[in-house]
């Protein structure tokens, strides 16, 4: 019952949200390097993301969920929230540098990780368990702002964001309800992301933007180190894991030998210059982040 009042809780908010972004212009601007089939989205509005985050952040704490998950997702949702006014202020669809951003990532991370202290323990899948001592806060900062910036990255077209993190989180929720563990605030951010994904589909009416794309992935990395399977991200996430690396591939190999890889990066750009539907890619990719997952779902 919860997850429904949620549910219809955020789908009103959506609604008004909307129609108030679209008055005062609150909309997205599209960068001049994505693909030219991106046009007709500028001024669609964004920071949708502070909606859903918000009522579910607001649910998590009446039911006394962790703190370091709550703080997590909220911390990155304001720095998220941050980006998003930047850029429409300056009227520019970079917002903040990518270099002042990653450093408050890194701080961000690092202080989240010394205030609530976690086990300095990880679990390597195939393997066991492992305590790297203090290397394992170094390790930890780097697990949450890739994770953060994965599915920021990810974030490029109707849904898929907000699809592959329904099928990453429903994979981790089943995955820690097998190891004896219901973590009711994945269900939360589930049905949240649900009520989003309405408005979200193509063709979108409302986008997350960095709001929602950052606190998701803080919410998520924050959960693998809550329950020590950081590196069981790269199977839940795998879809994340892949768009980063095709940015990494692409800036590399243009730099290196002035040659591209991908039409376009991240993949999910290459496939839709391709002649691919973004619901043909959503559609798929979705599916293969869930089949991913099944690899550790024994």
């Amino acid at each position: 019952m919860m997850y429904l009042i949620e549910f219809l809780i955020i789908l009103f908010l959506l609604w008004v949200y909307i129609r108030y972004a679209s008055r005062k212009g609150i909309g997205q601007l599209i960068k001049k390097d994505g693909p030219d089939l991106h046009g007709y989205k500028e001024g669609t509005p964004t920071m949708g993301g502070v909606i859903f985050i918000s009522v579910a952040a607001v649910f998590m704490v009446a039911i006394k969920v962790d703190p370091f998950l709550i703080a997590s997702m909220v911390v990155f949702m304001m720095l998220g929230l941050w980006d998003d006014m930047t850029s429409i202020i300056k009227k520019d669809a970079y917002g903040m540098k990518a270099r002042h951003k990653f450093a408050l990532q890194i701080v961000i991370s690092a202080a989240l990780l010394w205030l609530f202290s976690p086990e300095t323990v990880t679990f390597i899948p195939f393997y066991g368990k492992v305590n790297p001592g203090f290397w394992y806060y170094v390790f930890a900062v780097f697990v949450m702002v890739g994770t953060v910036n994965a599915v920021n990255i990810t974030d490029g077209l109707d849904g898929l964001a907000g699809f592959v993190s329904v099928s990453s989180l429903l994979s981790m929720y089943i995955f820690l309800l097998l190891k004896g563990h219901e973590e009711n605030s994945i269900m939360i951010l589930l049905f949240a992301i649900f009520a989003f994904l309405i408005f979200n589909s193509k063709p979108a009416k409302v986008f997350m933007g960095d709001t929602g794309s950052l606190a998701i992935g803080g919410f998520i990395s924050a959960l693998a180190i809550k329950y020590h399977f950081e590196f069981y991200l790269i199977f839940f996430g795998f879809i994340f894991v892949i768009e980063t690396l095709s940015v990494i591939i692409q800036v590399a190999s243009y730099k290196i030998r002035e040659k591209r890889v991908f039409k376009m990066a991240p993949i999910h750009h290459h496939f839709e210059l391709s002649g691919w539907q973004e619901s043909k890619i959503v559609f798929v990719f979705t599916v293969l982040n869930f089949v991913s997952s099944l690899i550790v779902l024994r």
